[in-house]
């Protein structure tokens, strides 16, 4: 079977190849009549030449005064470190969030992550396991706090930290479990929530990926971030809600807990020049909170065009209503599995690509032909160099996260995707993978 990927496809699969896209796209009427829907500019946003991974551009254009207007009231006023915009900020997405939520703005997700573990006391001699497969953060900052990371399995359907293996990785020493949202949706708050409950484990919520989602299981619902003991998210520009640079926060209805985050982040100190602990500097400045709560009304509509996007991205991959009937399955991809009991923010589309595929190449086919993309994660935390000798990893290791990482593929997933580009972005895939056989 021939490849474009490879670079071994012969001249007449490669007709086929370029034959099939056609014939998927001919039947996608529902795509395509979606285009009326939108409101971009067609001659920025529908040009075939203008491709993406994130289009924070788009985005902001569309909200340029609120934008400016914000940061120029933080220039006149001066309120550059905490003050007004930070307090109103916190205040209007605690509110949003709902549950008695206490917001702590802080310098970047990271910090929040390290905030929250060292409210909690974690540190020295402790252990604490989080998912193999995620952002070097979530288990960086367990051995900043001095305690051991240890690496758990996930689902290899939904990514997320699977409770199986992470019942296996803990010991004598286990005194939490970073919980990641990965992508956009939540993991299974119920199933980890009552086995933290039963052995008195910390849960963090490692929530910088999918801020808004909801959870609503048997035995636990909430908002993400509110599940357990704490959660953290991150204003890195490229998420779902990004400020003009760093910023994050800790989210918790534990109001003495939000107190000692917020004693923390500010070297230890409620009154200046007088500090109760050692601390670190890490507030979120008044320009980025002024940006981010500019942004907080519109957030409801950025995240409807995500969801939008995704819907189009399951026609054109065969996987959504009205799509053809054969598609992504046919060549082998598969695309984002949906929790059910989880709303899904999307902050990522991923796809998992056919096995023993050249990813590599055919990222730089995809690239070849203006189609970005990009991998999340390809090395699994337990394999990465900085935490040999600082950490361990599950018995029976974790299959399940090494098979992930190296099939996953992430495709241009942003608020300002048209159905034109998202046509676009599913047949040129299909085009760098093997022919679907008859």
């Amino acid at each position: 079977m021939s490849r474009a990927a490879t670079g071994a496809a012969t001249g007449a699969a490669r007709s086929r190849a370029e034959l099939r896209p056609t014939l998927i796209f001919a039947t996608m009427s529902s795509l395509r009549d979606a285009r009326s829907e939108q409101h971009n500019s067609p001659e920025q946003r529908d040009s075939p030449e203008v491709m993406h991974m994130v289009d924070l551009q788009g985005l902001h254009a569309r909200m340029a005064k609120e934008l400016r207007g914000a940061m120029q009231e933080v220039v006149d006023t001066s309120a550059f470190i905490q003050g007004k915009h930070v307090r109103d900020f916190e205040g209007a997405l605690a509110q949003r969030l709902g549950d008695d939520c206490h917001v702590v703005g802080c310098g970047n997700g990271t910090d929040a992550l390290l905030l929250a573990l060292r409210a909690m006391g974690i540190g020295p001699g402790d252990e604490v396991i989080v998912p193999d497969f995620t952002f070097i953060a979530t288990a960086e900052v367990v051995a900043l706090t001095g305690a051991t990371p240890v690496f758990a399995d996930i689902d290899p359907r939904t990514f997320q930290l699977d409770v199986t293996s992470a019942q296996r990785a803990m010991s004598d020493q286990t005194r939490a479990v970073i919980v990641v949202h990965l992508f956009g949706q939540c993991a299974d708050m119920d199933a980890l929530g009552a086995w933290a409950q039963t052995h008195g484990l910390h849960v963090v919520e490692d929530n910088a990926q999918s801020l808004g989602a909801s959870w609503f299981g048997t035995r636990v619902q909430g908002r993400a971030g509110l599940l357990g003991d704490a959660g953290t998210t991150s204003f890195f520009p490229s998420k779902n809600l990004g400020a003009l640079g760093d910023g994050g926060a800790v989210l918790t209805r534990n109001a003495s807990l939000a107190e000692k985050v917020r004693l923390l982040a500010n070297h230890g100190a409620k009154q200046k020049y007088h500090h109760l602990e050692i601390g670190l500097n890490s507030r979120l400045d008044g320009l980025q909170a002024a940006f981010l709560g500019a942004k907080l009304p519109h957030f409801d509509d950025m995240i409807a065009r995500r969801q939008k996007a995704a819907s189009w991205y399951d026609v054109a991959l065969g996987a959504g209503p009205g799509a053809w009937a054969g598609g992504a399955g046919d060549f082998g991809v598969v695309v984002p599995f949906r929790e059910e009991r989880s709303t899904h923010m999307f902050h990522q589309y991923c796809v998992l690509l056919p096995r023993e595929t050249n990813r590599e190449a055919v990222q730089r086919e995809l690239q070849s032909r203006g189609i970005p993309t990009a991998v999340y994660y390809p090395t699994p935390l337990s394999s990465q160099p900085a935490f040999q000798g600082k950490g361990r990893t599950v018995e029976g290791g974790t299959p399940a996260a090494h098979e992930v990482s190296r099939r996953i593929l992430a495709l241009p997933m942003h608020t300002e995707l048209t159905p034109d580009m998202v046509q676009r972005v599913v047949e040129e895939l299909f085009r760098t993978l093997p022919t679907p056989q008859d």
